[in-house]
């Protein structure tokens, strides 16, 4: 026989599982099929239920289309866990980190596991603290506001990766001249980028309105055909529906392969490439202390100067650094990221070389 702690239990992880309100039946049925046992009577379910509600682990939930049910969600106090001060320092500052990087929605979500982490921080502290002015996260690099997305697409598109079920999108292709797309894809992984939430997919059909035709280059950010992978932004889904349509997606995906990675950030060419940078002094103290790669190797060049070698993808991320570098970092190696940063700073000079555009100096 199943003793109570252990149906108790139960009971709170089926509602926490759910997330939202349930009604009695409801959850009897999912408590019989945790244990396979259907002998369970349904009373003892709402004798548990009523128990737990006594010690708020339970709570009386919001009235749902049966009238004549009672409905129950997951208490205040539902977490399995225990948590350190210190362990509990640590999620804050991940929340933190979340929250300022556009995963507001995200913690917001987890708002009472949060709340949790805060108050076991003041209850071991040694003296009243606020924690939002103790544990903060950033970046040297200003922030883009995230893309406005709809919740619910997410919440859809979460759901259909756990469930194994395909997607129809309508979608807002860039460089399309604002005309939409339909797509039957398989959603296959999620990617929290730049602020933005990206979804990399398996696109099974496409469908354009009546006479357009799409340009061969798609770019980035948006399908590349019918039976191809490709990445698209969250806030440029008008509309995310699950389809009784079976798409089998690749086999053997994974996100963080060069295929999957490729369409989520630009990679230049299909291997790492032998990178060779001159630094100054500036930039040796930072690479010493926060290295490009595991591999790096910095050898002195003179009083002022250090040469840096290690192999790394070619990636827009890596032109970006070295760009904004670009005063204490000389590029060596290879010859067409030398190249490219060489091109991208003349036309910047020449942009602020201009006389017509540039404002007077006011005396």
């Amino acid at each position: 026989m199943i003793n109570y702690h252990r149906r108790r239990t139960a009971l709170r992880k089926i509602l926490q599982r759910s997330g939202t309100s349930m009604k009695t039946a409801d959850i009897h049925t999912a408590l019989c099929k945790w244990f396979d046992d259907f002998s369970l009577h349904g009373k003892t379910t709402l004798r548990d239920l009523e128990a737990l509600t006594e010690t708020e682990l339970v709570a009386v939930g919001e009235k749902g289309p049966d009238k004549k049910a009672k409905y129950w969600k997951s208490g205040r106090e539902s977490f399995d866990l225990t948590l350190s001060p210190t362990e509990a320092m640590t999620l804050a500052a991940i929340f933190e980190h979340a929250q300022r990087f556009g995963f507001n929605a995200h913690t917001e979500q987890l708002g009472e596991l949060r709340e949790y982490a805060a108050s076991e921080m003041t209850k071991h502290s040694a003296r009243p603290l606020a924690w939002s002015q103790r544990i903060t996260s950033g970046t040297r690099f200003t922030l883009l506001q995230p893309g406005k997305h709809d919740p619910a697409h997410l919440a859809t598109i979460q759901a259909a990766i756990l469930e194994d079920v395909s997607l129809e999108v309508t979608y807002l292709p860039r460089d399309a001249g604002g005309v939409e797309c339909r797509y039957l894809l398989k959603p296959l992984a999620l990617s929290y980028q730049d602020s933005n939430v990206y979804l990399s997919a398996y696109v099974e059909q496409e469908h354009w309105p009546a006479g357009y035709v799409p340009a061969d280059q798609r770019g980035k950010y948006s399908s590349n055909g019918p039976r191809t992978l490709c990445a698209l932004m969250l806030h440029r889904m008008l509309a995310v529906k699950t389809s009784w349509l079976d798409v089998p997606g690749p086999p053997h995906y994974d996100v963080n392969s060069l295929d999957a990675q490729k369409h989520l950030m630009t990679i230049h060419g299909e291997a790492p490439v032998p990178l060779k940078l001159r630094l100054s002094a500036n930039l040796h103290n930072r690479l010493s202390e926060n290295p490009l790669t595991d591999d790096q190797v910095i050898v002195p060049q003179g009083d002022q100067h250090w040469d840096l070698s290690c192999s790394l993808y070619d990636t827009q991320g890596l032109r970006l650094f070295l760009l904004s570098n670009a005063a204490d970092i000389e590029v060596l190696a290879p010859a067409t990221l030398r190249s490219h940063v060489h091109q991208t700073l003349l036309r910047a000079v020449t942009l602020y070389a201009s006389n017509e555009t540039a404002p007077k100096d006011t005396p």
